[in-house]
């Protein structure tokens, strides 16, 4: 779990301050911090600039952000050492102790058509992790019905990771058991601290952090012999291809992806082809509200809708 010292170390004292003494952090999804501009932080849902008391619709009464600040955070986030988190930086992320991610932008340094590096940053994002146990109860049942064979669908920001986080548990540690592989590309979904889980993903669970997908995937085929591999946020062909290898060996695929609904989802041209050949047999759309109408939708293999 999230340990206010992790804050402490990455934000700037203000911030921190503001943070640690005037918000519920279980209420606390992500913390902005731009160069030149008020602190903007997403708390019960909605977006509020943060103030020295709390937080505030009223932009004039916000903490505001410098260029320091920012060069700050992504400072302390890669431990002192910018050029060790450099491949992370290019990326667009770090994460550090507790799962947190911290987006990053800032100026593109390119050599012959490769990126090289990331500097003057303008900008972060430090994106917080939560546990809801039982957050996915209503659909367990469904899931291992349909084989565990599942996309969780939602815009950024409306609960897919604590999903998955809460599906591997429930399939790790309720019954029927499973033997469950998680393929943590971006060391938030598990928040793996010292080879430890700082989440709990059941007592059936391993799990690979910061690799690709491809190298997770071929390591479970080859040596882990999982039932269930479970990843988050596939983007593109390559991602389809890797998880169609793993279920032609025998194994479900639990994932993730970005859309606010089943049309939206169907645009993506490699979503479309997986729904053609059924490559899933459940799609799971979110509200990104937690509690009795969290699941807003449920497809079959085929993106048309099921009951559940």
């Amino acid at each position: 779990m999230l340990e206010p010292e992790t804050l402490k170390t990455i934000l700037p004292p203000t911030v921190y301050t503001s943070v640690i003494c005037n918000l519920d952090e279980a209420q606390l999804q992500e913390i902005r911090v731009r160069a030149g501009m008020p602190v903007c932080v997403t708390y019960r849902g909605r977006e509020y600039c943060l103030t020295r008391g709390g937080v505030s619709d009223d932009p004039s009464l916000a903490l505001f952000a410098t260029a320091e600040d920012v060069k700050g955070i992504v400072v302390a986030a890669s431990e002192h050492s910018v050029y060790a988190y450099n491949d992370d930086i290019n990326r667009g992320f770090i994460t550090v102790s507790g799962g947190v991610r911290i987006g990053v932008c800032g100026e593109t340094v390119y050599d012959r058509g490769s990126l090289v590096t990331v500097k003057n940053y303008s900008s972060v994002n430090i994106r917080i992790p939560h546990e809801i146990t039982g957050c996915s109860s209503n659909i367990m049942s469904d899931i291992v019905a349909n084989h565990c064979k599942a996309l969780i669908v939602s815009p950024p920001g409306a609960g897919k990771t604590t999903m998955l986080r809460d599906i591997a548990r429930s399939l790790s540690d309720d019954s029927p058991h499973f033997n469950v592989l998680i393929a943590d590309e971006r060391c938030e979904l598990a928040c793996v601290s010292g080879g430890v889980p700082g989440m709990n993903v059941g007592m059936r669970t391993d799990v690979i952090s910061g690799s690709t997908k491809a190298h997770a995937f071929e390591c479970a085929v080859r040596s882990m012999r999982p039932d269930v591999i479970i990843t988050d946020e596939i983007f593109g062909q390559a991602d389809i291809e890797i998880i169609r290898e793993a279920i032609g060996c025998g194994i479900s695929v639990i994932a993730s992806a970005h859309a606010d609904g089943p049309e939206t989802l169907m645009r993506r041209r490699f979503i479309r082809e997986a729904a053609e050949e059924r490559l899933f047999e459940r799609y799971y759309f979110l509200s990104g509200d937690f509690g009795d109408g969290h699941i807003a939708a449920v497809c079959d293999a085929g993106l048309t809708p099921a009951d559940v």
